[in-house]
């Protein structure tokens, strides 16, 4: 008698559907396009490669001379924040973030378009919010980082800018999708 499991493992064999699926998705993750960059993306770039070269720094100066700076450690959590925030501001343009998509697939294109408003609604408003309250937060702050002389607020304002710049981004696609100029459709693979 046939089965459908294999005789060693238990588990049954990976149908030929989801190879085909998983070479597709190899094959779109291996083609990388820079060409939707542009010059304000640098920024994200060059905060982390400072980000990267004070962390380096940091294993050179402990492993081999033994003996660490002590902003090092401290500036580069301040780097990591900045690298998280400003990339977010990137991945929005590129109407990148992580979403669930499931129910996009059983909607009809007119729900569709409704629930991509609502989606893009709430998320210009929850990015106005966060600026907001991080400009708060900034105006608020009177400590200094501890191993060198800058305020704290310098943080809390790059994440503001950053939020603000979210917001932008944010608006812009709404207006494009109530103009229906934006695609009514999911960024990532289609898995079905």
């Amino acid at each position: 008698m046939a089965s459908d499991k294999k005789e060693t493992g238990g588990t049954p064999p990976v149908s030929e559907e989801v190879d085909v699926l998983f070479e597709r998705w190899k094959e779109e993750e291996a083609h990388v396009s820079l060409s939707d960059l542009r010059y304000s993306d640098a920024v994200v770039f060059s905060v982390f490669w400072i980000l990267f070269g004070v962390v380096l720094l940091q294993l050179v100066a402990r492993y081999v001379f033994n003996s660490s700076p002590g902003w090092t450690e401290e500036i580069a959590r301040y780097l990591l924040i900045g690298v998280t925030f400003i990339g977010s501001v990137l991945a929005m343009r590129k109407g990148s973030h992580i979403s669930v998509e499931v129910a996009f697939k059983y909607l009809k294109p007119a729900a569709r378009h409704w629930l991509l408003v609502a989606v893009d609604t709430t998320v210009a408003l929850f990015c106005a919010l966060m600026a907001w309250t991080a400009a708060q937060l900034s105006l608020l702050t009177n400590q200094y980082m501890v191993t060198i002389e800058v305020s704290k607020s310098v943080v809390y304002w790059a994440v503001c800018a950053s939020f603000v710049a979210m917001t932008g981004y944010a608006l812009r696609r709404l207006v494009r999708r109530l103009r229906h100029r934006e695609a009514d459709a999911v960024h990532s693979l289609n898995i079905d």
